[in-house]
This record gives structure tokens, sequence and C-alpha cells, in this order.
């Protein structure tokens, strides 16, 4: 079992009825299967548990489907820059682009929240030298019943066109949206036109 699986089961809280009820399983077991078989319901045990578990708390635990009406939680982050400044944004990102959201391809927890990520088409470079389709990787998403968001940013959505000023992680290989300055959505083509010029001078 790799470490990423024990830690996400470490993180499942049984209750206390349910975990009563397995204990009693498993000694029934033991005495019913004799003393040749007792390694076995030290490992049959867990697993019927972990199973219970898993299904007490829900299909949005470990699944991409997220829940129809999610407890909304805001993450606040204390920003070197003003995220509401075209210039600051610009000259603290790696890349200023105009791209396309193709869907989302994972979540990850790199510290105690969820992060993110997406397929984006790089449609128009403003800042860097993008090409092709790039993980975008954002702070914030679905937790069980939970979704949290950065600074109320809310989340990307599929077959949507932003403007993007991102920090590119080497260990990931994705690209890390600035919350809220960082992911402008893009309407139509007037849109588009006014912030690539807006931003093309700020940088």
């Amino acid at each position: 079992m790799s470490n990423k699986i024990k830690q996400e089961m470490s993180n499942i809280k049984i209750p206390k009825e349910l975990s009563e009820r397995s204990k009693m399983g498993i000694s029934k077991a033991k005495l019913e299967m004799g003393k040749s078989k007792r390694k076995w319901s030290y490992i049959v045990g867990p697993v019927i548990a972990a199973a219970l578990a898993l299904g007490i708390f829900g299909p949005n635990y470990f699944t991409d489907n997220p829940p129809e009406n999610p407890t909304i939680q805001t993450m606040e982050t204390n920003t070197v820059i003003d995220i509401s400044n075209p210039r600051e944004v610009v000259g603290f990102s790696d890349n200023v682009f105009v791209g396309k959201v193709i869907k989302q391809v994972g979540t990850k927890s790199l510290n105690s929240y969820p992060e993110t990520q997406f397929e984006v088409e790089v449609l128009d470079n403003i800042k860097g030298e993008l090409e092709g389709t790039i993980t975008v990787n954002q702070q914030g998403g679905y937790e069980g019943d939970h979704l949290f968001l950065m600074e109320d940013d809310k989340l990307l959505v599929e077959g949507e066109t932003y403007l993007f000023a991102t920090r590119y992680l080497k260990e990931e290989n994705w690209h890390t949206v600035i919350p809220v300055g960082g992911d402008i959505q893009i309407n139509n083509e007037d849109e588009s036109k006014e912030l690539i010029d807006k931003y093309t001078n700020a940088y």
C-alpha cells in the first residue's frame, strides 16, 4: 500500500458504533476460523471496516463527481502583490496568456487543502512562450462535501476561456494560477482584445 493511500485511509474517521461492530465481527471470525487462519482475520477485518467506512461517508470521498450543494469554505492568502493591479500581477507571474480550459485532469493536495488541475489550450501569449496544451493548477477544489475556494476565486469551468497569470512549479510540471487576479474569464472577442492590450501594456 502506497504512502498516499495510507495517508488517505488514516484520515477516515470510523464512527464508534461501526468500530465496535467491526471488532465484534473480527473476534467472531477468529473463533470460527481457528488458529490456522487467524492471521487472515487481521487482514480481512480492517479491509471490511474500511469498505464500510467508504460506504458511510458517501460517494464523493474518492470521486471526481462534485456534490450538488457543497459547503463552501474560503481560504485566505497573504499575497506579496496587489492582485487587482495588472502590472504587479504580470511582474509576479512566470507566464501570462489566454487559454481555453479543455477539462479537469486531477485533484491533489500539496498542503492542507485540495488543488485542482486542468488541461488548458494556450491561445495567445502575453508573457512567456507556452505552446499547445499545458496543465494549469488552481488552489482550491472539492474534498468530500466541501468546496474550498482561495479568496472566493471560483473554480475554472471546462470550455471557458480565460486570461491566465501563473507561476510555474517544476516539481509538478504545472502552472499555478494567481488567485483572483490570475484567472479572468473572457466572454467574447472584444473582451479578449481589451484584456490582451491591457496586460500587454502592463508587461
